[in-house]
């Protein structure tokens, strides 16, 4: 057997391909705001900051939730949009902050006073959410803001604790263990 190395040379190598490159497509408002890329100008100069978008029904504030920009939402609150506007099937920004684990942004919503029990179409808080999500720290978050009722039940008749065990959320489900032992003790 010859021991010669050999070299492959991918077609891109040779410069048989020809790379194309696709136009960068411009962002919308609400796109920026949830990629943390649009301005302060952008921001001011919107007509109506709490004017949701076509798509989705949802704010820009909504869209920082949703992604997590906490810089934008901070800039979008501090110039006047509404934390407790509701989308589409009654979702807040506060449940969609809770529902993707971002609890900084969980806790800087409810210190701007954003309703802890807000229900969905569904019936769902925002801490069915976190807790169905396995998000302890949004969790403990809303268990904790003096506001939250634990023994709210959504339409299935299942509050947070009954989801964090259907579907195996154990770190929220130790959380809300650890919030009723707390409280009756």
């Amino acid at each position: 057997m010859d021991s010669k190395s050999t070299t492959v040379l991918t077609n891109l190598q040779r410069g048989n391909i020809e790379a194309k490159i696709s136009a960068a497509k411009a962002l919308n408002f609400y796109e920026k705001c949830g990629q943390g890329e649009v301005t302060d100008d952008e921001i001011r100069y919107h007509k109506n900051i709490d004017e949701p978008d076509a798509e989705n029904g949802f704010t820009a504030l909504q869209w920082a939730c949703y992604y997590g920009q906490q810089k934008i939402l901070e800039r979008l609150v501090d110039l006047g949009a509404n934390v407790n506007f509701l989308a589409k099937n009654y979702i807040s920004a506060l449940h969609l902050a809770a529902a993707y684990g971002h609890h900084e942004i969980v806790k800087y919503l409810i210190a701007k006073g954003a309703i802890v029990n807000q229900l969905d179409i569904c019936g769902n808080t925002p801490l069915h959410f976190a807790a169905a999500n396995n998000f302890p720290h949004s969790t403990n978050e809303i268990l904790n803001s003096q506001f939250a009722d634990i023994m709210i039940e959504n339409e299935d008749g299942k509050t947070a604790y009954h989801l964090s065990i259907e579907k195996k959320a154990q770190l929220s489900q130790a959380v809300i263990e650890n919030f009723f032992m707390n409280v009756i003790s």
